[in-house]
């Protein structure tokens, strides 16, 4: 926008001092005067500002292995105050484990063969660990039909005719599966421990439950701590239950907290804090977290290898890409001092302009008091130029 703008005001300056000179001293002056006048208003330096400084940080940011899929975010990035982020995966280290098998009218080998038989399609980590740990048990896998996943929420399949089903506990009542008051009893204690209880269902009847564990990833209690200290809230979106997030949540001393939320849900509270005026990064390492990472001001895929990497001609486009929690430091301490390099480069260019402008529009003057030239108005562009590239070279060192 700034350099429309300027070219629009360019154009003018130069069409009005080329028409007056024209008929105050002829062609000859006015063509000198006109070209002065375009050249010293025209806004590359104001362009070149930005695009030096974006391609040095592009390079530095390249040689710490982050990646970056738009350039214009690093500006906006140095402007965040809130970071979102997942819990399972992100904040957990994504190795889960079944911790306790709670039946409800049948043993426990029933209730994990009936959890194994509907996740026995699931590409999602915890679905197969269920299907291997019932396999290594020598369990019986049934035969199921119409599989389908939820994202953030369970899968289900038809079993002799009747739902099968398995999921967090809220996402169960929503579909009209009754929990007795022992299992809601036994949900909200595992909740308390850190575990994330998972019912399984048969027709409208919760049948028990599998507790899942996941334990916190050695990088969260520092990472949580360095973004507090640079002044960065953090806010955590999770489809884990109320009661298991926000124990955890205590634990890491996040005070931001929303739960049992889907793809969609995570993008609505992403929406809810930008309209709170609160400029949000969105982390996430899951393509459940998509939609909430393209709500938010700032997109940052966190890649632990948990998922395939974005194709070049992908209609997904994320601002940046980090391989571990702490590149984010270095990729918001680069974009803070791009930031402040790009500001220093746009007052050069606008210096150069206030000084150069006024000199060539005298030209149209009879007796100008300074004998300036459209050479001169090359001459003063192009040490601008120099000055803002040598001042940009100081993004290099940005990380020492």
């Amino acid at each position: 926008m700034r350099i429309k703008i300027f070219l629009l005001l360019d154009a003018l300056a130069t069409s009005i001092f080329s028409v007056y000179t024209f008929f105050l001293r002829g062609e000859e002056v006015a063509i000198l005067t006109g070209l002065s006048v375009f050249i010293a208003l025209f806004p590359i330096c104001l362009w070149f500002s930005e695009v030096a400084v974006f391609q040095l940080a592009k390079g530095v940011l390249d040689r710490s292995e982050i990646k970056v899929y738009n350039k214009d975010a690093l500006t906006r990035l140095a402007e965040v105050n809130t970071v979102a982020m997942p819990m399972n995966r992100f904040l957990t280290n994504g190795e889960y484990f079944i911790m306790d098998l709670f039946p409800d009218g049948m043993t426990q080998n029933e209730l994990l063969s009936y959890a194994a038989s509907i996740e026995q399609y699931s590409e999602h980590s915890i679905g197969k660990l269920i299907y291997k740990t019932a396999l290594g048990r020598g369990l019986k896998i049934m035969n199921v039909s119409a599989f389908q996943e939820f994202p953030s929420c369970g899968a289900e399949a038809l079993l002799d005719k009747k739902p099968l089903r398995i999921g967090n506990p809220q996402w169960l009542q929503d579909q009209g599966v009754s929990i007795n008051n022992l299992l809601l009893t036994k949900i909200d204690q595992l909740a308390v421990h850190g575990k994330t209880p998972l019912v399984v269902s048969l027709g409208r009847i919760a049948r028990g439950i599998v507790a899942i564990k996941d334990e916190v990833n050695p990088e969260t209690k520092s990472f949580i701590q360095i973004l507090k200290h640079n002044k960065l809230e953090p806010a955590l979106l999770t489809a884990a239950n109320s009661r298991t997030a926000k124990n955890f949540a205590k634990d890491m001393k996040i005070d931001t907290v929303r739960t049992d939320l889907a793809p969609d849900d995570k993008a609505r509270e992403v929406q809810i804090l930008r309209a709170k005026k609160l400029n949000v990064a969105m982390i996430g390492n899951d393509f459940n977290d998509l939609a909430a990472m393209l709500t938010a001001d700032i997109s940052i895929i966190y890649n632990d290898g948990g998922m395939t990497p974005l194709s070049e001609d992908s209609d997904i486009k994320p601002d940046f890409e980090i391989s571990s929690l702490h590149k984010f430091f270095t990729l918001r301490e680069v974009a803070l001092y791009a930031a402040k390099l790009i500001k220093w480069n746009l007052r050069l260019s606008y210096l150069a302009m206030l000084i150069m402008t006024p000199l060539a529009m005298m030209l149209a003057l009879e007796n100008p008091p300074v004998p300036f030239s459209p050479l001169l108005a090359v001459a003063g562009v192009t040490l601008t130029l120099i000055l803002i590239l040598f001042n940009s070279l100081r993004i290099k060192g940005s990380k020492k």
